[in-house]
């Protein structure tokens, strides 16, 4: 059965790459600025914060569609102002954030909300276009902060279900979870987001499962212990395909859980290597991909998966 899930938060939908992170209570801190037809990955808020009561999707009022003249001004052109300041700390460029927030299109049509489900929505500031990544590691917890940006700040990083517009996202910062990375020696590294990839291919040094899937670790967890066919495995993805020498960015912001038993396809045989905080880039041959992605088809799949448990 395709690893899926319902559509109807977004904000984490052309924005994924977590790695391993640590429970909000173990998070560390940074400064401050200040965001259309509905499909994009559910992420489950963390049980730390209290389900709030849903608010009527017919009740949320656009924001002004144009910025303010007092609105400071971003890279790539994007407009931002500081709705209200926070306290908190401040995601790192690939700290994983959990957000309340609305995406309109730029003639005033609500295009997604996390606010109507009475939960918040769970990303990695590392899978935002760079344009958004900068402003979003300014701000912290418990900021509320609105973003206008253009069609083009989004160039080669929007996903497909966005609307093809200039957006403007309305977007309270709740939690930051800091992410802590080593290398393969056991070392302390300063993590950086990974590249998205390209149609190259694995390179020679990716590892290979059982089967012959070929993986790459984009961050290690600090402590290395295999799963075991009891531990219920959460994963946060990011699916991309191949098309000629294009990558498409299919699915962000995918936050679900698995077993070893019930993983689809032979996903299992990579999960089966990974500790708890890894994150991995799989290549999944033509063919071999719908039964994770069911959007893959034919074509080759290019998973980036955290898993924690």
């Amino acid at each position: 059965m395709p690893l899926r899930v319902s559509f109807a938060h977004a904000l984490s939908c052309a924005l994924i790459l977590s790695a391993c992170s640590k429970p909000a209570s173990q998070a560390e801190g940074a400064p401050s600025p200040s965001g259309a037809a509905s499909s994009a990955p559910v992420a489950i808020a963390p049980p730390s914060l209290t389900a709030r009561a849903a608010i009527a999707r017919e009740s949320l009022k656009p924001p002004p569609l144009t910025p303010p003249a007092d609105a400071a001004t971003g890279a790539g052109g994007v407009r931002f102002q500081l709705l209200r300041a926070g306290s908190g700390d401040s995601p790192g460029p690939v700290d994983t954030i959990v957000v309340d927030f609305s995406m309109w299109t730029g003639d005033g049509q609500l295009a997604f909300s996390s606010y109507p489900d009475g939960e918040p929505t769970g990303f990695s500031v590392a899978t935002l276009a760079p344009n958004l990544r900068g402003l979003l590691t300014q701000l912290k917890v418990g900021s509320q902060a609105r973003l206008w940006v253009p069609r083009h700040a989004l160039s080669g990083w929007k996903p497909e279900n966005w609307p093809d517009s200039d957006l403007i996202f309305d977007l309270d910062l709740l939690q930051v979870t800091h992410l802590r990375a080593q290398d393969a020696n056991g070392n302390a590294i300063q993590p950086v987001p990974a590249t998205a990839p390209d149609a190259a291919g694995p390179p020679q040094s990716a590892e290979a499962s059982r089967s012959g899937l070929r993986y790459v670790y984009l961050a290690h967890a600090e402590a290395q212990k295999l799963p075991t066919k009891e531990d219920r495995l959460a994963l946060l993805a990011d699916a991309y395909v191949i098309d000629g020498i294009l990558v498409k960015q299919v699915q962000s912001g995918i936050k679900t859980a698995t077993t070893l038993d019930r993983a689809p396809g032979k996903l299992a045989e990579v999960l089966s290597k990974l500790s708890s905080g890894d994150r991995v880039r799989i290549w999944l041959p033509k063919g071999q991909g719908s039964a994770i992605i069911s959007e893959a088809g034919s074509r080759e799949l290019i998973l980036d998966v955290n898993v924690t448990f």
